[in-house]
């Protein structure tokens, strides 16, 4: 062979093992990537810190490609509800505790409860499982809180004669000072949006009134009780202490009612402090900011959202695996730092992010005060079947006992009945 043509072919073999030798070394991909379907509820806002978690879980689990859809808040529902029960549904999607529970009844989600191990479960606050099961049934995982506090106008309450040591801690205590606040200073003491989502029954609730029996099937909230509490809205309604759009108008219209400056009080989420910084400054240096307003039990509400798993997803196991990543302490820490809720995993809630007071500012006296509530939270209404229903009934119990068109009790004995038709039926 001349040697040009060896020096050809030596070149050629050298180019080869190149190949070959790259070729080999080179990382191999991932077999058989399993693809999760996570639905999110108006988050956009967050994409950056969503796309962050997503990427960290992705660099971990490199088997594992999330496919993040943000849907709506107006359409979650009905989409959500026609994805479950669709053949290819998300794996795991964002709601809330009452629409899961809907979807848990029909079958559509599955129990939690049998694949998180004992040290899993104890990683977050009782309450939010409470919260996220019927009976043994757990339908969801906790993810993030709000707890409303108690928002009020200094200019108003000094106006009215009210001093510091008259703030009001409870309901009772707020009827004391209502008479003065539409004498003294002409105006409304709040505005509580008695008809909307059967807001009376969490005025019962927070009484400890029980609503429904343990087996979920008979409604027992016809006690002299409840009709004390109809019958104290009743009196703020005649008395004019609270606006008439309190039986016709809902949150959004009281939360324009203390920005105008029509009403002392009001009971909001924290984020509300944020709200009228941005847009009334004004009326921010006059706000001050207090615990919930409470019943006979001294407990204070919250709201809480969860993620959820169908039972048709293909990918159960790796969806929990992913969720339980999001809701760890360090992902919900960081959340709650760029968004006004509280965490339900115990120890991002015990950080100093929570506990230490720096500023002085309201939105930080809001957020600690919030966290704190969560130390003595009011134990949930049961998640019932058929919510919607159940709550026209006792928004319209509300609104004709308050209008006088019925009694307290035969307005709630009537309520009562129809309930218990449509608890029979479940």
């Amino acid at each position: 062979m001349p040697q040009i043509f060896r020096n050809i072919f030596s070149v050629f073999l050298t180019v080869l093992m190149v190949f070959f030798l790259t070729g080999c070394l080179k990382k191999q991909p991932v077999k058989d990537v399993k693809e999760i379907t996570f639905w999110t509820l108006q988050l956009s806002g967050f994409s950056d810190y969503i796309n962050e978690v997503i990427a960290e879980y992705e660099k971990l689990r490199p088997d594992i490609k999330i496919k993040w859809i943000d849907v709506p808040f107006s359409e979650g529902e009905k989409r959500a509800l026609a994805a479950v029960l669709s053949r290819n549904p998300p794996d795991l999607i964002n709601m809330n505790p009452d629409f899961s529970s809907t979807l848990a009844s029909k079958g559509a989600l599955i129990n939690i409860k049998n694949l998180i191990t004992k040290e899993q479960e104890e990683n977050y606050i009782e309450i939010g499982w409470q919260s996220l099961s019927i009976k043994d049934f757990v339908f969801g995982i906790p993810w993030y809180i709000t707890s409303a506090v108690t928002f009020y106008n200094t200019e108003i309450l000094e106006k009215a004669g009210i001093t510091k040591n008259e703030m009001p801690e409870t309901y009772a205590d707020l009827e004391k000072i209502s008479d003065r606040i539409r004498k003294n200073a002409g105006k409304y003491v709040l505005m509580p949006t008695l008809i909307e989502n059967g807001q009376m029954l969490k005025f019962f609730n927070k009484e400890d009134i029980a609503i429904v029996n343990d087996a979920h099937n008979l409604a027992v909230f016809n006690v002299p009780q409840a009709e004390e509490v109809l019958s104290f809205w009743k009196k703020f309604y005649t008395k004019e202490f609270i606006p008439a759009e309190s039986i016709t108008q809902g949150h959004r219209d009281a939360l324009g009612k203390f920005q105008s400056g029509e009403t002392a009080f009001i009971i909001a989420g924290a984020n509300f402090s944020k709200i009228i910084k941005e847009n009334s400054p004004q009326l921010y240096s006059k706000m001050g900011v207090s615990r919930q307003l409470t019943g006979l039990s001294g407990k204070a509400d919250f709201s809480i959202m969860n993620l959820a798993i169908p039972k048709k997803s293909r990918y159960q196991q790796e969806a929990l695996d992913f969720a339980l990543f999001l809701t760890n302490a360090e992902n919900q820490l960081k959340f709650c730092k760029l968004a006004p809720i509280l965490p339900s995993e115990k120890h991002a809630l015990t950080s100093d992010f929570f506990t230490q007071e720096i500023t002085g500012d309201l939105m930080e006296k809001s957020r600690i005060i919030s966290a704190k509530q969560l130390q003595n939270p009011l134990s949930p209404i049961p998640a019932l079947n058929n919510r919607k229903d159940l709550y026209e009934i006792i928004d319209f119990m509300t609104q004709e006992a308050i209008l006088g068109e019925k009694s307290s009790k035969a307005s709630i004995d009537n309520a009562v009945k129809e309930w218990n038709k449509i608890l029979s039926e479940n």
